[in-house]
């Protein structure tokens, strides 16, 4: 696990745009599984009610949260205390120097049992089998922090450590803007392509991150919500955690409004909406999701009800389904240019990925968002086309010359030399140091960067923060 597997191969366009928290590698996230039943939140049964069994379940995900929580503090601590990586500049991308990392998590349900070499080569699939059994092998891969065999079995509440050579997917190089600060509040503007906290391949190149190094001087900066990815915007940072509770609390009980600015792919009427473009609408919406209602609070406004699920966990792809959860977007158009039409959206729930989802449901998707209904480089001009796609099919054929990553020879079972740093030694045995520094991404995935889809105001507990439009809302006849 080098922190790129979410770039084990050359992405497509979908799967460049798909999510923000892919399960990507051994990390520093010690989530715990899910509850039972005799723990779920609500009405919990008495301890003298519960079966020997249930008391059992009970004791095991009791202790399994005081170790994450103690695993939590020790990886914050480790984070507050090392040395941070170097950020660098090249193309418009903002880029993290390569770095040593220690990726930390207690053995998840769906792995215990199996052998540990298997594990790896089966869920983690941007490093060879190869390099897992040389790192097992040297103690670069642990178990409970003691060097085991490569056909050690994965027993509940194993500790799994797995030191490497971390690199980081690029993001957009723009500066991050501070639209708002006060005593409690620092409200930035998240260009798209950087998470909002750190998740899967992202660490130093996320939102929260960033805006640490910007300000050093706020040491307890809370994120109150999340943007997606590919999503730009407001976010909303407490200087506290007692703030960002009351905050997020007020988001739960549905007392913050949120406007976003979304570019589909067609023409919306920007007058009156007649009966047949009604129908229509209906019909479409009818089409892909039966649980689907579409309503009309005025003649301008439509009103989208839509039950979403997850998909795919691990790919972080949602979908309109009947056995989803309640969702609800209003949407009302604001200008057409040639090919598209730039429209206001507020979501009244807050579910991953709804906007975009309810404007395919419409059969309106964003227009470059091509994991739900739209096109990559929608609007971009041919020559701009041309030049992507020539710049691509020149780094493919390289890497083809070169024989990629699988043809590039590493010595994983020769230990670290006496004459030999241990920054070197990680880079010497780092199969995406071989390949070259670029080989862990490519044109696809660099301009999979950004959706059209801005969060552009926010209103919370009495504030009203609004941003510019981004430079994709101005009019043009060029899209």
């Amino acid at each position: 696990m080098t922190g790129n597997e979410e770039l084990r191969e050359p992405l497509t366009a979908v799967e460049a745009t798909q999510g923000d928290n892919k399960d990507t590698a051994v990390t520093e996230d010690v989530s715990v599984d899910a509850p039972p039943a005799s723990v779920v939140t609500g009405k919990r049964k008495k301890k003298q009610e519960l079966t020997e069994e249930e008391q059992v379940q009970h004791a095991e995900f009791r202790s399994k949260k005081r170790l994450a929580r103690k695993e939590r503090k020790r990886s914050a601590k480790a984070a507050h205390s090392e040395a941070e990586p170097e950020y660098f500049f090249e193309d418009g991308y903002r880029f993290v120097k390569p770095y040593l990392y220690e990726y930390r998590t207690y053995a998840k349900e769906r792995w215990l049992g199996r052998p540990l070499i298997s594990m790896f080569t089966e869920e983690f699939g941007a490093n060879s089998p190869e390099y897992y059994q040389a790192a097992i092998q040297s103690g670069r891969i642990t178990v409970n922090d003691k060097i085991v065999t490569p056909e050690t079995i994965i027993k509940n509440r194993d500790l799994i450590l797995h030191k490497a050579h971390r690199h980081e997917p690029p993001v957009i190089g723009e500066e991050v803007p501070i639209a708002y600060e006060d005593d409690d509040l620092l409200v930035v503007v998240k260009p798209s392509s950087m998470p909002t906290h750190p998740c899967g391949a992202y660490r130093h190149n996320s939102l929260h991150t960033i805006v640490h190094r910007m300000r050093p001087d706020l040491p307890q900066l809370n994120i109150v919500h999340r943007l997606d990815r590919l999503t730009s915007g407001i976010v909303i940072l407490a200087k506290s955690g007692v703030k960002a509770k009351a905050l997020s609390q007020c988001i739960s009980d549905r007392e913050a409004s949120k406007t976003y600015l979304a570019r589909v792919r067609g023409h919306l009427p920007t007058e009156a909406f007649d009966d047949a473009f009604k129908q229509q609408l209906v019909a479409t919406a009818a089409k892909n999701c039966a649980a689907s209602e579409i309503t009309f609070p005025d003649d301008q406004t439509i009103h989208i009800s839509c039950p979403l699920r997850c998909l795919s966990q691990r790919d972080a792809v949602w979908e309109c389904h009947e056995e989803g959860k309640e969702s609800q977007t209003r949407v009302r158009v604001l200008r057409i240019d040639q090919q598209t039409t730039l429209v206001e959206c507020k979501p009244i729930t807050g579910r991953t990925h709804q906007i975009r989802l309810h404007l395919q449901l419409l059969g309106f998707p964003i227009a470059n968002d091509p994991c739900y209904g739209g096109e990559l480089h929608f609007g971009e001009s041919s020559e701009r086309r041309e030049a992507i796609s020539v710049a691509q099919e020149a780094k493919d054929a390289r890497q083809l010359a070169d024989g990629g990553r699988a043809a590039v020879s590493i010595d994983f079972s020769t230990p670290q030399q006496e004459d030999e740093s241990e920054e070197e030694f990680y880079q010497r045995t780092c199969p995406w140091c071989q390949v070259g520094a670029d080989a862990g991404y490519n044109e696809t995935q660099l301009h999979c960067a950004r959706i059209w889809l801005h969060a552009l105001e926010y209103k919370l507990d009495g504030h009203v923060f609004c941003v510019p439009e981004p430079a994709w809302a101005a009019p043009s006849t060029e899209y």
